[in-house]
């Protein structure tokens, strides 16, 4: 019993390697996700509900195309406890508002260089659909398209670390009072840190997220500690070593399979159980199941139980989770965030690995079937004075033997 609960519970193990001068360290996945855009929000807004038009339909459009569980201006104009609804309510299906709001890769992008090597944004970063919204990646297998190339974004001793720098263009536009007082209006874009398999969610950690503003540089120095696996830990169970390749995907809302990745699907069978319908933005799900204004009232409604997770012991309101950890995820530390006002109208990020590292984590395989079948037959041998090839024979002399007796015993009566 104690070596099948040892080979159940504690197959893995986790050591340090420091032999670093062979390594080569895969930056994180970039992903570069619009938040607002008052400026094209106005013109949908004028297009659709003429010009003038109650600007509380602004902030509708606002909220349905950057979704983030809650929906107060919607409600308050167009829900299903209003009397009187405006009559613009329902003058276009909000499921396509998105489409036409968010900016398209070359209205966000101005410049991108890796290693001060400039390349062309558009061409590698690609569409990455979240639960979000529209997002553009690079360096995400999530992404990757076998007819589209990836950007070789490797640091090792010969590359040095590596650092990407981009200058970003689509962004809230600045009013001309606020330009006057010199004031920065609120930032329209987030760039996430993630690992190569993770995509960005409503509920990524904020030390992940870098916000950017217009006439703002950030230069972000960040710190990797990567996992290597051990080739035989692939022929362990996923209950033994506790994490999932990212091969091992049944989500069926992403390719691959990753811990963020599997929070969305589970936030997603949450919406469908509780309210019959998933919000619009919902990567990957037939349109037929996005909410209307009913199931909007009822996200709106149960948002705590819908979007905050926590841990399967906890008390407060929130989902529950049961998703495991990729197996090739990584360690990410921020060293330090330098900021600093620049002249120009567009925002700059630059990320940069600090150094590279000096040691990484790997998985290795402890007590493997074989470790299992040497303990047992060891145990046996001590206790039983017995092996495998004794269990063997006993099956031989009860079973195999006397079928092949009766087989040899009349061939050798007709020889006689």
């Amino acid at each position: 019993m104690s070596a099948w609960d040892d080979f159940q519970n504690n197959a893995i193990s986790f050591v340090v390697e420091t032999s670093y001068l062979e390594w080569d360290t895969h930056f994180p996945s970039i992903a570069v996700c619009e938040t607002d855009n008052q400026e094209r929000i106005a013109e949908f807004a004028d297009r659709t509900y003429g010009d003038p038009h109650d600007f509380n339909f602004n902030e509708i459009v606002k909220e349905l195309v950057y979704f983030k569980g809650l929906s107060f201006y919607t409600l308050q104009m167009c829900g299903p406890n209003v009397t009187s609804k405006h009559e613009d309510c329902f003058k276009k299906d909000f499921t396509e508002f998105s489409a036409e709001v968010r900016s398209p890769c070359s209205g966000l992008f101005k410049k991108c260089a890796w290693n001060n090597i400039e390349f062309n944004c558009c061409d590698f970063f690609q569409v990455m659909n979240t639960e979000i919204g529209v997002c553009y990646g690079i360096n995400s297998i999530q992404t990757r398209n076998a007819k589209v190339p990836t950007y070789p974004m490797v640091s090792n001793i010969h590359t040095g670390p590596g650092s990407l720098y981009l200058e970003i263009l689509g962004m809230a536009s600045v009013s001309t009072a606020l330009k006057f007082l010199k004031v920065v209006s609120p930032s329209g874009l987030q760039v996430y840190l993630l690992g190569e398999q993770e995509v960005p969610t409503m509920t990524t950690f904020t030390t992940d997220v870098i916000p950017i503003s217009p006439h703002m540089h950030v230069h972000r120095f960040i710190a990797i500690r990567e996992i290597e696996n051990q080739p035989e830990v692939k022929d362990v169970s996923v209950e033994q070593r506790k994490c999932k390749f990212t091969y091992e995907n049944d989500l069926g809302i992403y390719r691959h399979y990753s811990y963020s990745a599997c929070c969305v699907h589970c936030r997603k069978n949450a919406q469908l159980k509780v309210c019959g319908c998933v919000h619009h933005l919902m990567p990957n799900v037939p349109k037929e199941f996005f909410c209307d204004i009913n199931g909007l009232y009822c996200l709106n409604k149960y948002y705590n139980n819908l979007v905050v997770l926590k841990a399967h012991w906890s008390n407060r309101t929130g989902l529950v989770c049961n998703c495991l950890p990729s197996c090739t995820e990584f360690e990410m530390s921020v060293i330090k965030d330098n900021k600093f006002g620049i002249q120009e109208n567009h925002g700059v990020v630059e990320i940069t690995l600090e150094r590279l590292p000096s040691e990484r984590y790997k998985r290795n395989v402890v007590r493997g079937k074989l470790d299992l079948v040497v303990s047992t037959g060891g145990i046996a041998a001590l206790f039983l004075g017995a092996s495998i090839l004794s269990f063997v024979e006993i099956i031989y002399y009860f079973f195999v033997r006397p079928v092949g007796d009766d087989i040899i015993k009349p061939k050798t009566k007709r020889f006689k």
